[in-house]
């Protein structure tokens, strides 16, 4: 015959199994149901984005400012500029400057653990490369020059771009995580 449990021990184990242990000791069995019900009511708890919804909302602006210049760049040059000098290289800056800040930003919603350094490396890196894509493009266009300070021009443009997107998310209180780095032991972050 089995030994009777003493009264006190039966009632701790009725009130683990309702707590979700099993037997009171030993294994933790965590209740789903209850844990997604309070992770619901939290005002913490947001859904992992899905891939569409970061694709749509990070990289589509992107690709389609992309096409936008490529398409822009494929005619020939406008007339009705202001003949100032190096009002040229100005726009460059300008419209590559708003390129930088989307490489960034696309790239942030890829790595959001990426340093600030990397983020900005590459978003200034991309735009360069960009600009120097279109500036060969247009050396093929018809009524269209490629000029080698426009492409220095994309790059400085991308630098002040990607100089502006983490001077907003500075601003916002949402700057980019710096990844811990442990050193013998110790966490630097």
């Amino acid at each position: 015959m089995w030994p009777k449990t003493p009264p006190a021990r039966r009632a701790s184990d009725a009130a683990g199994r309702r707590r979700g242990f099993e037997g009171g000791r030993g294994k933790v069995e965590v209740r789903k149901d209850i844990a997604d019900a309070r992770d619901r009511r939290s005002s913490v708890f947001r859904p992992p984005p899905s891939a569409p919804r970061l694709f749509f909302y990070y990289w589509l602006p992107l690709i389609a400012y992309c096409a936008l210049i490529v398409i822009q760049s494929h005619y020939p040059a406008p007339e009705s500029i202001p003949r100032l000098p190096y009002f040229d290289k100005l726009l460059h800056a300008g419209g590559y400057g708003l390129l930088g800040l989307l490489f960034c930003r696309a790239y942030r919603s890829g790595w959001p653990g990426a340093s600030i350094r990397s983020l900005a490396r590459y978003a200034v890196l991309s735009t360069a490369l960009f600009g120097l894509s279109d500036e060969i493009h247009q050396s093929f266009v018809v009524f269209r020059t490629a000029d080698s300070w426009d492409v220095l021009a994309d790059a400085i443009g991308g630098a002040i771009g990607v100089g502006f997107y983490f001077m907003l998310l500075s601003a916002a209180g949402l700057r980019p995580s710096t990844p811990k780095r442990i050193d013998k032991g110790r966490v630097f972050g």
